[in-house]
């Protein structure tokens, strides 16, 4: 793992901390929908 770092371009990173950043998104997303499902 840490030579797989080192090896890492900047924009896999950037891409990386786009897809974290949607599936944030999504998680969120998701647990406001069941928020919902439950109390209807």
């Amino acid at each position: 793992m840490k030579y797989f770092n080192k090896t890492r371009t900047i924009e896999q990173k950037i891409t990386d901390r786009e897809i974290l950043k949607h599936l944030k998104q999504q998680s969120d997303l998701l647990g406001e929908i069941l928020k919902v499902l439950k109390n209807s």
